[in-house]
């Protein structure tokens, strides 16, 4: 019987960074970012269309972090930082609780605003952690697929433990 982790992920997007370093420091796949998942879903698009990338904070997602997760510097991206509710809570601080109207309004602004100043996103993937669940409400008001941390840790996972077919 084996023990110990037969995989390791973590959630935030930003930590991307870590990925190599943590790689080559264990024995067992590890996937670090949900910005990791921006090149498959890149191939699965006809040309001529680009993933687009919601972030909490467009400013703090820098080129290494990109680069990274084998993400193209010059890809569509948006932040939270004028929003009501995301950018105040995640990174200011200035409450504890997320108010989910507020926040679901953040995304589909976020969303809206990446397609309306890039209309080649033929697809999404948030970074952060805290938005896989406003993806199905950006799903619908954009008619995009969207992809999140929770995407990208069942794609993980159904490698590391296959559904067995009877």
């Amino acid at each position: 019987m084996h023990l110990g982790a037969e995989a390791i992920t973590t959630n935030c997007g930003f930590l991307s960074l870590f990925q190599r370093e943590l790689a080559e420091a264990v024995q067992v796949p590890v996937a670090t970012s949900s910005l990791m998942q921006v090149p498959w879903v890149q191939a699965t698009l006809p040309p001529g269309k680009r993933v687009g990338v919601i972030t909490v904070s467009k400013q703090s997602l820098t080129p290494a972090h990109l680069d990274a997760a084998g993400v193209p510097r010059d890809i569509p991206c948006v932040g939270t930082e004028g929003g009501r509710e995301f950018f105040r809570v995640l990174i200011r601080a200035d409450h504890q609780d997320m108010d989910i109207d507020l926040a679901t309004q953040d995304i589909l602004d976020a969303g809206r605003e990446l397609v309306a100043r890039h209309p080649d996103v033929g697809a999404i993937v948030l970074e952060c952690t805290n938005m896989p669940p406003y993806a199905a409400a950006l799903r619908d008001a954009l008619g995009l697929p969207v992809y999140d941390i929770y995407s990208m840790i069942s794609w993980f996972h159904a490698g590391i433990r296959p559904r067995r077919f009877g």
